[in-house]
């Protein structure tokens, strides 16, 4: 299933650039609305998943104010896309609880991840719950549709700039979520810190010393400061 964003934005031209370039990116475009009446009744036909929105629009009310009136009525992640960017108007902006701020002219690449954040903030990439059916498993986005891994059949986790990479036995998963946002967003047991840059699956450790450990045949780096707890895990004769 493809992301669906609103585009709310008064030149037409720059508006279907944009919405070029988010179909290119594989996003859904719902509509292209030029003024805060435009907007409010394009969500009212076909609901976006996320909304991008320029701050000088027609209409009687900004993008700003019609952001509030979206607010008060759905829960839909905002994102601003905008020449403005003057400390008036940003202080403005904030009062609107935005996903994020993009300024003009943006970059085609910054913008798709920006959604991509946007949508993984609001949603979730992991979806997780205490439930006895996914209590051993998560959801990672895999093209149009969220994939079900095991816990268990994780190897590590490894950060890789604002995404992470998920190493299973044989494939690798990519989500826009850092590492440090996944380990605070899910607290299986067997999930530990070993480094800055990996999260380990303590029940795949093949070998270790006291530098590093083995997983699936990849060494892994262990950091000085999380030596001593590492150690507690394994039994040692």
């Amino acid at each position: 299933m493809k992301i669906k964003v609103l585009i709310v934005e008064d030149e037409v031209i720059v508006a279907e650039e944009i919405a070029a370039d988010l179909t290119d990116y594989g996003f859904e475009i719902t509509d292209i609305a030029i003024s805060s009446e435009e907007c409010l009744k394009s969500i009212s036909l076909n609901l976006p998943q996320i909304i991008l929105m320029d701050i000088n629009i027609k209409g009687s009310k900004d993008g700003i104010e019609t952001s509030t009136l979206i607010n008060q009525h759905h829960n839909i992640p905002i994102i601003y896309l905008t020449a403005n960017s003057d400390t008036k108007t940003l202080n403005r902006v904030l009062t609107t609880s935005p996903y994020g701020f993009i300024s003009k002219p943006y970059n085609k690449k910054d913008l798709s991840l920006a959604i991509e954040i946007a949508f993984s903030k609001h949603n979730g990439k992991l979806i997780q719950t205490n439930n006895a059916l996914t209590s051993d498993s998560l959801f990672v986005k895999n093209g149009d549709y969220y994939t079900k891994l095991n816990i268990d059949d994780i190897n590590y986790i490894e950060a890789d700039g604002s995404y992470s990479n998920i190493y299973v036995k044989d494939k690798k998963y990519t989500i826009s979520t850092n590492l440090n946002h996944f380990q605070n967003n899910h607290n299986s047991p067997v999930f530990v810190r070993v480094h800055r840059s990996f999260i380990i699956n303590i029940k795949k450790v093949e070998a270790f010393d006291k530098d590093s450990l083995i997983i699936n045949s990849t060494t892994i780096p262990i950091s000085k400061s999380y030596q001593k707890e590492i150690m507690k895990f394994f039994n040692k004769l």
